[in-house]
């Protein structure tokens, strides 16, 4: 049988490849989105157990709350005021993920559109 050529051989080496050009571009992305969703999950991971530290630290305070002399105004005032810098902690933990969220949202919609399908 005579080796193929012309036309039809060109055009199987061209979709050829474009089909592995898609390929690498498909690895590409899973990569990314890998690496992307594992420092999602190791950033809420560490959102918790601040969190979870802070929750320690009013449960603490609470129950050394007689020892403070919190029913003083004196005491009252310094337990005021490390409620308000624990609220300002939660916030922050609150206002990184909130902007760590936003990072990786616009991470995965560039993502997008390596998953799409040529002419789709």
């Amino acid at each position: 049988m005579p080796e193929q050529s012309g036309p039809s051989l060109g055009a199987i080496h061209a979709r050829q490849s474009a089909l592995a050009d898609q390929h690498g571009a498909a690895s590409d992305a899973d990569r990314l989105l890998a690496e992307v969703l594992a420092s999602a999950h190791a950033a809420t991971r560490e959102s918790v157990r601040r969190l979870d530290a802070i929750a320690e630290e009013i449960d603490r305070a609470d129950l050394r709350r007689g020892d403070l002399g919190a029913d003083t105004p004196m005491g009252a005032r310094e337990l005021h005021r490390f409620l308000v810098d624990k609220q300002r902690e939660i916030a922050r933990v609150v206002s990184d993920a909130r902007e760590l969220g936003r990072a990786k949202r616009s991470v995965l919609e560039r993502l997008r559109a390596q998953y799409a399908l040529p002419g789709s």
